[in-house]
């Protein structure tokens, strides 16, 4: 089952919440929390990883709760309250929960910590991608397609993540051939979409006809930005070619649904080490999404190439 702390909150006590709604005998031998930055409803990030616990509580028939909207300066206290009720596996879902991980599982040793897309950290075990391998994909198709060879990419804050797709993205562009400047713009607000849409205003106004958003809800305003002023957006984390297929020109998909049902289950069978784990491009949780038919089939067909190269470990960025 999956219990929102929302839903636990209403009752007098967390236990009682729990028992009302009918835990299952198997549920008692391992129970997941996971706290969301966001609503689960995005749809973006924190609903894929929505996604993913209800996947793990189907899969497995465990209990699964979790906390939306958890602010930063809430997130020590929301793990730590988990951790402290017994619950098996916490997880942060973020890169943002990084620190405040890292403090809960060195005060909750016995209880395993767990964050979805954050940099390594020691006691920690983290759900990572190739972050560096699904930039470049986007970052070659976009310098191939762009006209003015310039390109943004909008996120909510700077974290490991984004930096490394970044990277690998500015790789890409340049392998293309696109000799303009990939300008990287912190709203400081992953949902608000207002911001973001003002942040890819000022990159289209700058000359980027290509932007990329990171973000949770804010993903909505760079789309509105994009198909307004008639520019490319790229996807990295869903599949932007389902919602907005006109201005979509490429996306990957980074199955955080799959990643996260992946840890719970590896969790749940006492194979989730504290350690560092990453999805490469082409695998089951990281693959690609739609790409426009305006792209040409010969560059279709050099994009599939370089991901089975990655699939099989043998492209270097």
């Amino acid at each position: 089952m999956i219990i929102s702390r929302r839903d636990l909150l209403i009752t007098t006590a967390a236990a009682t919440g729990v028992g009302l709604l009918g835990r299952s005998a198997v549920a008692a031998d391992f129970r997941a929390a996971a706290v969301l930055p966001g609503s689960i409803t995005d749809q973006a990030f924190n609903q894929v990883v929505y996604e993913g616990l209800i996947a793990a509580r189907e899969r497995l028939g465990i209990e699964v709760v979790f906390s939306e909207k958890v602010k930063q300066a809430d997130q020590v206290s929301a793990m730590s309250d988990y951790a402290r009720r017994g619950y098996n596996l916490v997880i942060g879902a973020g890169g943002e929960f990084t620190a405040a991980a890292d403090r809960v599982a060195k005060q909750f040793p016995e209880v395993l910590v767990a964050v979805l897309n954050g940099a390594p950290t020691e006691g920690v075990a983290t759900v990572n991608y190739n972050n560096p391998q699904f930039g470049y994909i986007l970052g070659y198709i976009g310098g191939k397609m762009s006209k003015t060879g310039k390109a943004g990419m909008v996120c909510g804050q700077e974290i490991k993540a984004f930096v490394d797709i970044a990277d690998g993205f500015k790789k890409g562009w340049a392998k293309a051939g696109a000799a303009g400047d990939v300008t990287l713009t912190y709203t400081n607000d992953w949902d608000d979409v207002a911001k973001a849409k003002e942040a890819t205003l000022n990159l289209i106004n700058q000359g980027a006809d290509v932007v990329v958003p990171y973000l949770d809800n804010g993903i909505v305003g760079v789309v509105q930005a994009a198909e307004e002023r008639g520019v490319w957006v790229s996807g990295l984390i869903t599949d932007l070619g389902k919602s907005s297929p006109k201005a979509n020109l490429a996306s990957t998909v980074l199955d955080f649904a799959a990643a996260t049902a992946s840890a719970i289950e590896l969790a749940k069978k006492g194979e989730l080490a504290r350690e560092d784990y990453k999805f490469a491009m082409g695998s089951d949780a990281g693959y690609m999404g739609t790409i426009n038919d305006a792209v040409p089939d010969a560059l279709k067909a050099e994009v599939a190439e370089i991901v089975d190269q990655m699939r099989a470990g043998t492209f270097k960025l």
